[in-house]
């Protein structure tokens, strides 16, 4: 047995004696020769690392090596130490118990990874129970299989349970999870106010189980910013391959997930978010009908890239699934600017069309642009004593329509002022209304906006709220590229297109102007580049672009501007005019194409 002399001969630091004299608890609790001992007290002295093998175990996968393993793990608990496991396969009836602190350090996942693993350093459960809990921050796994025999039966391989406690920084590197057809592989639950935060995992190979890794979370709790690095999930016997119960922020950087099938989903999230960056997803004998990638309406938020084979992908959140193949297809929210005259535009009597200045005596003013060309700046004057806002006009306010995008409204605007607090982001949630950062009065510009969940039974009312109610002096507040969008999206400052769904012209609108010459065979043939067109000489038009391939769309208006008197456009079938059409210098006719290469007059100026 070790003595405390002996101790105080190498060190003689207090909390060394403290360490060893707990620890050596352990050693006297067992029936260890006393050469063992000695060699346990001479690591307990350097505090370099524990050996299981000093507190007994055996590692022939015959013996239980559970207890010599837990009370070597229970020692360096006392520390925060490390435990090694030599290459062998060792054998567990309950569950190990990883505490604060502690790293199981193994010498290699073996030889044979992908078969039946009995090489390298190995846990093997030999009951039904869950092999591993790790229960305290800043603990560890590295180099070693974890084994369910012969797929007996076993809850799982790993997890990570936060129950009613904060669990940060546990890291497992280089492990190997293989065999749990009944259990899951690899889980991080936290429950009853807990949290999981921070860990990391390395290169985590799993191979066979029901489930790869799943993160779960009750309504008290978290699982938050966890990292998941390269690393694989294949082989068989898979209901879910990843499982999402919660949680936000959980990246997993360049994972392969690959088994030929699985029963519910490769990939399921069904509440909270992941972000998935390079991943590559296959599913070769995948039914037509099962997914592979499924995201259910309480998931909003995830994003996916990378690579996979194809299959059905479901997305009934608002989330980016950005994998391409010849079966499917990534999609992207708009980031589109959907305010109306977000140039301000056409400003006049103390008004700014489609938009709503509130407050008594604030006064508008139009100032040239400063962020983009186009693009006014608004300087709003707000008396003493005043509190107000600017918003989008009731009726020009973009529509929440039914996909789950809609959930979610990001806008905001370059704003610009000297005093802190006075301007910020009001928006109508379901919790109520929520309101943003404000502008930190340093009199530069800044992006002041936010992202909310919007309230569906009312208006989501986004508005920019100004309060000078306790100042006894007026403010001034700038306003430029005010900007919205839904969903999980960025936005832009620019306005949207017009497009065939419709839009407002709220600055200049100028088409093309093209010169041509009439013809004596009286077919007068226009470029589709422009909508107004000078004409020279005097000839008979009859048809205008008569040629299937020239025909322009029903609904082109074009004006043909007349330098020469006397031009003749023949009232007929293809030109239907009011009347008789002889042109003046100068002169102009309108018309617009009824889309099989005749026209109707508009108007004229002749």
């Amino acid at each position: 047995m070790c003595n405390q002399n002996n101790f105080y001969n190498y060190e003689t630091h207090n909390s060394h004696l403290f360490f060893f004299t707990l620890i050596n608890s352990f050693v006297n609790a067992n029936t260890f020769n006393n050469s063992v001992n000695l060699s346990v007290c001479g690591k307990l002295t350097y505090k370099e690392f524990l050996d299981v093998k000093d507190f007994g175990a055996i590692g022939n996968g015959i013996v239980d090596d559970y207890t010599a393993i837990q009370n070597a793990i229970d020692a360096a608990g006392l520390v925060g130490a490390k435990v090694i496991i030599p290459t062998g396969t060792y054998n567990v009836s309950t569950t190990l118990i990883i505490p604060a602190g502690v790293i199981i350090q193994g010498e290699g996942r073996g030889t044979t990874s992908t078969n039946t693993p009995y090489s390298g350093s190995v846990i093997r459960n030999t009951s039904i129970n869950l092999t591993i809990s790790i229960t305290g921050q800043n603990a560890g796994m590295r180099d070693l299989v974890v084994y369910d025999t012969d797929n007996a039966g076993a809850a799982g391989g790993i997890e990570i349970l936060a129950d009613g406690v904060t669990i940060e920084s546990v890291i497992l590197e280089r492990i190997l999870i293989f065999g749990f057809t009944d259990g899951i592989a690899l889980k991080l639950e936290s429950k009853n106010a807990g949290g999981i935060s921070y860990c990391s995992f390395y290169d985590i190979r799993i191979r066979h189980a029901k489930t790869g890794i799943l993160i779960k979370e009750d309504t008290t709790s978290f699982v938050n910013s966890n990292s998941f690095f390269h690393g694989a999930i294949s082989g068989g016997g898979f209901d879910y391959c990843l499982h999402v119960l919660g949680g936000n922020n959980n990246v997993f950087n360049a994972i392969v997930i690959e088994p030929y099938t699985s029963i519910y989903g490769h990939l399921v999230v069904e509440s909270g978010e992941i972000y998935g960056n390079k991943i590559r997803i296959e599913g070769d004998n995948q039914p037509e009908t099962t997914p592979l990638i499924e995201f259910k309406s309480g998931a909003s938020g995830s994003t996916l890239t990378g690579h996979y084979s194809g299959g059905l992908t479901i997305n009934m959140g608002d989330n980016f699934i950005d994998l391409k193949s010849g079966k499917s297809l990534g999609y992207k929210n708009s980031n589109n600017n959907l305010f109306l005259n977000s140039c301000f535009n056409g400003i006049a009597s103390n008004s700014i069309p489609y938009w709503e200045v509130s407050g008594t005596g604030i006064t508008i003013e139009s100032l040239s642009a400063e962020i983009l060309p186009g693009y006014q700046v608004v300087k709003l004057t707000i008396p003493a004593g005043i509190d107000g806002y600017l918003r989008p006009s009731a009726k020009y306010l973009p529509s929440i329509l039914l996909p789950a995008k809609y959930d979610r409204v990001n806008f905001g605007a370059y704003i610009k002022t000297d005093k802190p607090n006075a301007i910020t982001t009001l928006c109508n949630a379901p919790a109520g209304v929520t309101t943003g950062l404000y502008h930190p009065g340093d009199s530069l510009w800044h992006m002041v906006g936010m992202t909310s969940l919007v309230n569906r039974l009312s208006s989501y009312n986004p508005k920019f709220h100004i309060t000078n109610s306790n100042s006894s002096t007026a403010l001034e507040i700038y306003i430029t590229t005010p900007t919205l969008n839904f969903g999980n999206t960025y936005t832009e400052l620019e306005a949207k297109s017009i497009t065939s769904a419709g839009g407002i012209i709220t600055g200049t609108l100028t088409t093309s102007m093209v010169s041509v010459p009439t013809d004596p065979s009286g077919f007068l043939t226009l470029l589709k580049t422009g909508n107004v067109f000078e004409v020279n000489g005097t000839d008979t038009i009859i048809r205008i672009n008569y040629l299937t391939s020239n025909i322009f769309p029903k609904g082109t208006i074009i004006t043909l501007l007349f330098n020469d008197a006397n031009a003749n456009v023949v009232n007929g079938d293809y030109i239907q005019l009011v009347k008789a059409f002889i042109s003046t210098a100068n002169g102009s006719l309108t018309l617009i194409s009824l889309g099989n290469g005749a026209w109707r007059e508009i108007n004229r100026n002749s």
